[in-house]
Formats: structure tokens, C-alpha cells, sequence
């Protein structure tokens, strides 16, 4: 007779133990997306997927010398853009970057997508990234401007909200350089972004960039 309390005790144990487990599991799927997310990078790309955040209102200037807000300079162009963050003195990850945007330049030139697809690097290094260096740089990257265009921030004091709203990890180095993250981002031309994918995976990218542009070219006039 003993025993039966103790039975008892282990049931109500493990019944305890086996719904912790439960909320425990419905908590990181639930923090996961499902269990498909399970590092904060890939979270964000998720919801990013998800939601279609809208752009902010950031003021930028163009390698022409344009004023204009972030989301006022992607409606004049393309149906789609794919875009990447970079810094025109960077001498390492930033070169890399400009050679896939280079090989995007030259998939979309020789496909005729120019009108339906646009490329679009943006310089966090407002104080340095001038549009005579954008310009600079553009010509030294083989830019062609109807295909990939060039944008820093007007308003340095903005620094922070541009590397908050896209992600962007950017740290001082040595030398006046700086670390940072890299990523390739699909952005409408209502000023939506709609895909963040590796930097390693530019046929994917203008792949769902050029889905993009079909789903918009279908959507009714607004």
C-alpha cells in the first residue's frame, strides 16, 4: 500500500515534465516559424517574406546628384529591384558584392529584363560616399545606369534607422574600414521589401525578382 502514493507522485511527475515539453515545443515553433527558422537571420528573412514590410521614408541622394526619399527614387524605375548595402573605399567583401552585381548587370542586359528588373547598391557611408564617388565607383564596377544604379544616405544623422529597418550589421575597422554583413534584397517598385537571400545566390534572387515583376505586371492599377 505503500507504493501507491509514490506511483501516484511519478505519474503527476511526469504528466508535470510532459506538458512543460509541450509549451516548450509550442514556444520555439511558434518563435521558429514552424521550426523553419532557427536563427535570427533566417527569422527575419522569414517574416520579411511574410509581411512585405514598406521602405522608410529615408532621404538619399543619387550618383547624379537627386535628392529624393528611398521609396520615391524605386517607384521611378523597374517593376523589381535587387539591391545590396556597400561602402566605395572597401577593398575586400564589398568587391565580391560588385562582382555578382556585375553578373546580374549582364543576365539582365542579355535577357532584355532592363524594364522589368533594376539593380540598386546603396552606400552606408553617407560622410565619404558623395555622388562623385558613387560615380566613381559605378564606372570602376562597369555600371551600366539604365540597369544599376547608386544611392547614399542625404541625411548621415539616418545612419542608424537605414541599418536598423534592412538588417545591416556594420562595424568600424581599422584603416577607416568597416565589417559588415552581406545579403541581396528584392524590393518593389511600390516600395516594399519582399526577399532578403544570400549574397551566394544571385540566379535565385532575379529568379523570384523576375516573379515579382509578373505578379505585379497582373495586379489591377491602384
Amino acid at each position: 500500500m505503500s507504493g501507491a502514493p509514490q506511483t501516484g507522485s511519478w505519474r503527476l511527475t511526469l504528466l508535470a515534465v510532459a506538458a512543460i515539453l509541450a509549451i516548450g515545443l509550442t514556444l520555439i515553433s511558434w518563435q521558429t516559424e514552424g521550426g523553419r527558422a532557427f536563427t535570427s537571420e533566417s527569422l527575419r528573412r522569414l517574416q520579411v517574406e511574410k509581411n512585405a514590410p514598406l521602405l522608410p521614408a529615408l532621404a538619399v541622394i543619387d550618383e547624379r546628384g537627386k535628392t529624393q526619399a528611398l521609396p520615391t527614387l524605386v517607384a521611378a524605375g523597374p517593376l523589381v529591384w535587387i539591391a545590396d548595402f556597400f561602402y566605395a573605399r572597401c577593398t575586400s567583401l564589398c568587391l565580391a558584392q560588385g562582382t555578382v552585381m556585375a553578373h546580374l548587370q549582364r543576365q539582365i542586359l542579355a535577357q532584355g529584363l532592363e524594364h522589368r528588373v533594376g539593380l540598386l547598391s546603396i552606400s552606408f557611408d553617407p560622410a565619404h560616399d558623395r555622388p562623385d564617388v558613387l560615380q566613381s565607383y559605378a564606372r570602376r564596377m562597369g555600371a551600366e545606369p539604365r540597369v544599376w544604379r547608386f544611392a547614399t544616405l542625404a541625411r548621415p544623422d539616418e545612419h542608424r534607422a537605414l541599418l536598423a529597418h534592412f538588417g545591416l550589421v556594420v562595424i568600424p575597422a581599422p584603416l577607416g574600414e568597416f565589417e559588415h554583413n552581406a545579403a541581396l534584397y528584392v524590393i518593389s517598385a511600390d516600395g516594399r521589401l519582399l526577399r532578403i537571400e544570400d549574397m551566394e545566390a544571385p540566379q535565385r534572387t532575379l529568379a523570384y525578382a523576375l516573379r515579382a515583376a509578373a505578379l505585379a505586371d497582373r495586379a489591377p492599377p491602384r
